[in-house]
């Protein structure tokens, strides 16, 4: 699947990628870090990030990956992060906005902790790394991309009001910015997966075969997958797409009314 991206396709670009440490951010800077490009990644472990540049180590990448611990919701740790990702690499020219994090839980029992957790980390934290990422490097060079990952589906997935409001806020997010910057050269795309299995996945405790019932292609979706539209969209391909939201989820968002997430 991956071959169809064109080797070296990203040579001399940068890339930052949040929530690099599992997931849909390790495949991501793992298959960015493949096609060439210098990668930053970013998260709350060192533990998982020396895992994802040992990962890249052992498949041979051109360039060692740089790993910088950061807690995204901090705006001092965000600063002080984005300072030294430009130190090493010199500027950012992609940044894969990733990280994320919800929880299951009935609308009417959400406390209002529980509704700012959710949305700081989704909504908040997005912002604030792409603010400073533009801001700081890719408004002055003249050049940048921007990717979001945000959720499908969208017409509504129980128990999920708290990320499903943080993630549309990202989606109107980005085709507002595209529209202010894309005169300095600076592209926004948010990219919406459906059901993925990774390991944040099965920590929910959902039945991952009733999970993937409703999805029209029959299977959860691969965190390669998400990756591989990234890297698309990071690619020369991806050059004239801005202030949208592809959404790749194996037809769950147009399949009608779904219950797979119910909360109890």
């Amino acid at each position: 699947m991956l071959a169809v991206l064109a080797p070296h396709c990203l040579d001399g670009r940068t890339a930052l990628v949040t929530g690099g440490g599992s997931g849909i951010g390790r495949a991501t800077a793992l298959l960015l870090a493949s096609l060439g490009a210098r990668i930053a990644v970013v998260g709350r472990s060192p533990e998982a990030l020396a895992e994802t540049a040992m990962l890249a180590a052992s498949a041979g990448v051109a360039h060692p990956l740089e790993t910088v611990q950061c807690d995204v919701r901090e705006p001092e740790q965000v600063e002080l992060m984005v300072g030294t990702v430009i130190d090493r690499l010199e500027r950012i020219d992609i940044l894969v906005n990733n990280a994320g994090g919800q929880f299951v839980s009935p609308g009417e029992s959400l406390s209002y902790r529980g509704f700012r957790a959710v949305t700081r980390l989704n909504l908040d934290a997005t912002w604030y790394v792409l603010r400073e990422v533009a801001a700081r490097s890719m408004i002055p060079a003249g050049y940048g991309k921007i990717v979001s990952v945000t959720m499908s589906p969208h017409r509504g997935t129980p128990g999920m009001a708290h990320s499903s409001a943080a993630r549309a806020a990202v989606e109107s997010l980005t085709r507002t910015l595209a529209t202010e910057w894309g005169r300095h050269g600076v592209r926004l795309v948010a990219v919406a997966p459906g059901f993925v299995h990774t390991e944040a996945l099965t920590r929910y405790g959902i039945d991952l075969d009733a999970l993937a019932g409703p999805v029209p292609l029959g299977r959860l979706q691969a965190a390669d997958e998400v990756a591989a539209m990234i890297a698309f969209l990071a690619s020369s391909a991806g050059d004239y797409v801005t202030g949208t939201t592809i959404t790749i989820d194996g037809g769950l968002d147009v399949a009608g009314p779904g219950t797979a997430v119910q909360p109890t």
